[in-house]
């Protein structure tokens, strides 16, 4: 069975997903895109992309559509969910990709498309669950979840490393530090006029602190027996992409570096597998660029000081994430007999 997917917003995750999905996954097709830029800029950006090169295939620009190698995908260009067409398309999801309708409301316009199921491609406080594969994707009710929250890719970097280890020994209280790498939302390259006044300063020259309010409110959706015990902030730096999140953990079991470790490689290679991966190389930022984990523990940064922890996780922000987003359509049709 062939999943059908309508995509709402062809920015950096959209065209992420729309690459991976033409060279690597013969079972899910996107058949219809919307976004309120115009067709030929589109087709340029999903065609030459400054981080991921050029896209592995022909892409044209055609009348009202965008034709990839020999698929042709209508592309529309309305402003609000509800104004689509998804039921003409026979869509299974829709997948929410604007950043603009990520609120439970404003989502829900896509079933008054037409779509079956709405994917909010970042964290939601109000869509009618938030999961996470290999985490809680269980807490699925197909008969009260129709709208659903992939959470976000720096909530899924945490919340691997945090969940096994929370098993495993139990956290009491946990704070992050994320290195962001600035080219996953770009900002202004000089300064400028932002409301938030750190934001308004150039990205490419500063390390420049961010919040991160959704990653609060997304972990404790995941992982609600954390509720209120982890705290974060992100600084934005200047790389194009990839990320890390440093982890602080007070433990209330005794554990060693090597029990960090093991635990963590357990994890990879069971209920997190494809999610979570652990290397042992001295890793940089670039060495991470292509990986579909939503993170990659490096173990030669894991230490302990009598009960607190510091874990390092690697996340290629958008690459990762736009597999996680397969994976949940996936098993969310799987789950409605879609």
């Amino acid at each position: 069975m062939t999943i059908r997917i309508g995509l709402n917003g062809v920015g950096r995750i959209g065209r992420n997903l729309w690459r991976i999905i033409h060279t690597s996954v013969p079972d899910v097709d996107v058949v219809v895109a919307n976004d309120t830029a115009d067709l030929d800029t589109v087709a340029h950006l999903l065609r030459y992309d400054s981080i991921r090169g050029p896209f592995p295939g022909e892409v044209r620009a055609g009348r009202g559509a965008i034709r990839v190698d020999d698929t042709t995908v209508a592309l529309t260009h309305l402003p609000r969910p509800d104004q689509l067409d998804w039921r003409s398309y026979d869509v299974d999801l829709a997948i929410e990709a604007t950043g603009q309708f990520t609120r439970g409301d404003s989502a829900r316009g896509h079933l008054i498309a037409g779509a079956p199921l709405v994917v909010i491609s970042t964290a939601s406080p109000d869509a009618d669950v938030s999961l996470m594969m290999g985490l809680n994707e269980h807490d699925f009710d197909p008969g009260q979840h129709r709208v659903v929250s992939n959470s976000c890719c720096t909530t899924y970097c945490m919340a691997t490393m945090l969940s096994p280890l929370h098993q495993a020994y139990g956290v009491g209280k946990a704070s992050a530090s994320i290195a962001y790498s600035h080219g996953s939302r770009p900002g202004p390259l000089l300064d400028g006029v932002h409301h938030n006044l750190r934001m308004a300063r150039a990205n490419a020259t500063n390390l420049v602190p961010a919040n991160v309010p959704g990653v609060r409110h997304a972990l404790d959706r995941v992982l609600p027996e954390l509720a209120g015990q982890v705290a974060a902030t992100a600084i934005r730096v200047p790389v194009t992409a990839v990320s890390a999140a440093t982890l602080t953990l007070r433990l209330q079991a005794p554990a060693n570096a090597d029990d960090i470790n093991h635990t963590l490689t357990q994890a990879s290679l069971s209920i997190l597998k494809d999610y979570l991966a652990v290397s042992h190389a001295p890793l940089v930022s670039t060495d991470l660029l292509g990986s579909t984990a939503s993170c990659v523990v490096d173990a030669e940064l894991t230490t302990v000081l009598d009960d607190l922890v510091r874990v390092v996780g690697w996340y290629d922000n958008e690459w990762g994430y736009a597999h996680r987003l397969i994976d949940l359509a996936r098993f969310l049709t799987c789950q409605t007999g879609g």
